[in-house]
């Protein structure tokens, strides 16, 4: 292993502090398993529009360097000066090897700008939605300098579709195993993510009202918070199953974890996924998934991948009544993550 390795990650937003536990989990995990293994390699972190102050900070001993953008349009250019010049104190201090940018968007086009400067291997992660028709950013993926990465085949054909070129890799975020006790899955269906219409929770309403009328104790808790979250409660009054569905509201990932242990179908309507990290985190707590085929999705034992609202439906009426399997599987092991990324660092 080479221990001159400094690796700087350019990334629109990263946890405040160590219980900010839900900005980015899997950018999280991951940087927390690197640097367990690869412990003589320096990271470095600029975040461009969050945290919303511009004081840099340790983070789990890695150095962090917030721009405090704030999401202000009319901020980006001298956001975008902030990050190239706190870039150039960073290389002056330990020559920079490697750039790694999240989503194809500002961080990409700054890592472009930097790496060319500095002579260094530019890694981008495309990370979801950045990889939609609309994302203006696309155009850099022209740039052969960049080495793209997807976070799995579904992404990795959609690039392909709008650009004409192919990734390079395809690597999962990963998710460590969990360890918790042999609980009671008293909870019948857990929904988790932003209340948004890409994720089509009013779907899990209809699926709901279909499944009362079988299990008339069906129990549900959906867990998010967004811009359809009255809607969506309105729906369920609608349906007369408000008694059957909980909102949580926002919730910490232990508590979502918690959750995750007590429950036994996890529904995801969503209709675009980059990856679908929640997949990953469903599975390594026991769970059963109905899915469409997005992001991670794959046949499994344990994964439903269904092609409309009628499958969904059907698999669930079945699931229900079926004697399930609530073993843990992990199917994204982290370590696999670290190991593919430190490859193609260039430090094993």
């Amino acid at each position: 292993m080479n221990s001159a390795k400094h690796i700087l990650f350019l990334t629109p937003g990263f946890p405040k502090n160590d219980d900010d536990f839900n900005c980015i989990p899997p950018l999280q995990e991951f940087l927390l398993k690197f640097n367990s293994l690869y412990t003589s390699v320096m990271i470095s972190v600029i975040s461009f529009q969050y945290p919303y102050h511009n004081k840099p900070y340790l983070w789990n001993n890695i150095n962090i360097f917030p721009m405090a953008g704030k999401n202000n349009i009319f901020q980006k250019p001298f956001v975008w000066m902030r990050a190239i010049r706190t870039a150039r104190n960073l290389n002056k201090d330990k020559p920079i090897d490697v750039i790694h940018s999240l989503w194809l968007g500002e961080c990409a086009m700054i890592g472009n700008v930097l790496s060319k400067e500095f002579n260094c291997k530019h890694i981008c992660t495309l990370m979801g939605q950045d990889v939609k028709a609309d994302n203006k950013y696309l155009r850099y993926s022209k740039n052969e300098g960049v080495k793209f990465i997807a976070l799995s085949k579904n992404q990795s054909d959609q690039f392909l579709q709008l650009t004409s070129r192919k990734v390079d890799e395809i690597i999962h975020w990963g998710i460590d195993d969990q360890k918790f006790p042999n609980t009671e899955r008293d909870i019948d269906i857990l929904a988790a993510g932003s209340l948004i219409p890409l994720k089509n929770y009013s779907l899990l309403i209809k699926l709901l009202a279909e499944l009362k009328n079988i299990h008339p104790k069906l129990k549900c808790k959906l867990v998010g918070t967004g811009s359809e979250l009255e809607k969506l409660k309105t729906l369920a009054k609608q349906k007369g199953i408000s008694e059957n569905i909980e909102f949580t509201g926002l919730l910490s990932r232990t508590e979502i974890f918690k959750l995750m242990q007590r429950s036994k179908i996890f529904i995801h309507p969503s209709t675009f996924e980059g990856s679908g990290y929640v997949f990953a985190e469903a599975l390594v707590n026991g769970m059963n998934i109905i899915s469409y085929n997005v992001g991670y999705a794959q046949e499994n034992p344990k994964w439903f991948v269904e092609k409309d609202e009628k499958d969904f439906i059907h698999i669930a009426k079945k699931l229900l009544t079926a004697s399930l399997d609530f073993t843990p599987v992990n199917l994204f092991p982290l370590v696999e993550t670290v190991e593919r990324y430190a490859e193609i660092y260039g430090i094993k």
